[in-house]
């Protein structure tokens, strides 16, 4: 069966850091995806990061998830934690944190419509 040109029967709203950002979003465009993108922050850092928007037949959706995993691995880092220290520490205490990676919806979609 020929897919239908321009069919949009699922929404993906992808969560993923400003850093990691920029490449998924560059890739999904070169692969013929359409990426709205908003800002939005969140995270046990308050860290800065994007949601991206992308309509899409259901048929494509193995192929953008591909992409995601590819460019929102997580990583650790260690960050400060907010504790109170005595004044006479110079070292703020330090934690390990795992930062990146993509929280992802699929939402099925009743009608779409381009106007």
């Amino acid at each position: 069966m020929e897919q239908e040109k321009g069919r949009v029967n699922q929404l993906v709203i992808a969560t993923v850091s400003s850093a990691q950002a920029g490449a998924l979003t560059n890739r999904l465009i070169k692969d013929g995806f359409y990426v709205t993108e908003i800002a939005s922050s969140g995270g046990v850092m308050r860290e800065a990061t994007l949601s991206l928007l992308v309509g899409l037949d259901s048929a494509r959706l193995p192929r953008l998830l591909k992409h995601v995993r590819e460019c929102c691995a997580t990583y650790k880092r260690f960050i400060p934690a907010h504790v109170e220290t005595p004044m006479f520490e110079f070292n703020p205490l330090m934690i390990e944190a795992e930062i990146g990676g993509a929280t992802v919806y699929v939402l099925d979609v009743e009608r779409f419509e381009q106007l």
